[in-house]
């Protein structure tokens, strides 16, 4: 039997955002990036849309103020956006003090569907917490190419 090296993965796809804008159909657009490396991460819209096949892990950070709650989740969506699948499924609240959740997922994602933050129903940024030292948050990135 003879050794083949496997080839290394020709694309690099990596993201980081914060913030909170949450959009009409109740995504969570993350507008500030901190990082973007592959272009793949779209801040106006939240849409992570995948440039290659490829196994993707994401996760977000939600946080809440006192005396608040919140319910989100990862959701997979079709290239057309005519379909979606949620990923995971969140909640947090909160009585006495400002506090955060996260939710995490690997997906296998074919070229150019999308994976966003979803909300459940409408938040307000009285709900939401975030300051120097506590961010809500999207990442994600490439870990197989196929």
């Amino acid at each position: 039997m003879q050794f083949v090296p496997r080839q290394p993965m020709s694309h690099v796809v990596a993201f980081n955002a914060h913030g909170f804008h949450e959009l009409s159909n109740y995504t969570n657009a993350f507008p500030s990036v901190i990082f973007n490396e592959g272009n793949a991460y779209n801040p106006s819209t939240g849409h992570f849309t995948a440039p290659v096949d490829g196994i993707y892990y994401f996760t977000t950070q939600m946080c809440c103020q006192a005396n608040s709650g919140l319910n989100f989740y990862l959701e997979k969506v079709s290239e057309n956006i005519s379909a979606m699948t949620r990923l995971t499924a969140t909640g947090q609240t909160e009585n006495a003090y400002a506090a955060c959740t996260s939710a995490s997922s690997s997906v296998k994602l074919t070229r150019n569907e999308h994976v966003w933050v979803k909300m459940e129903g409408q938040i307000t940024t009285s709900q939401f917490y975030e300051d120097s030292t506590t961010w809500i948050c999207f990442t994600g990135m490439l870990t197989q190419e196929l």
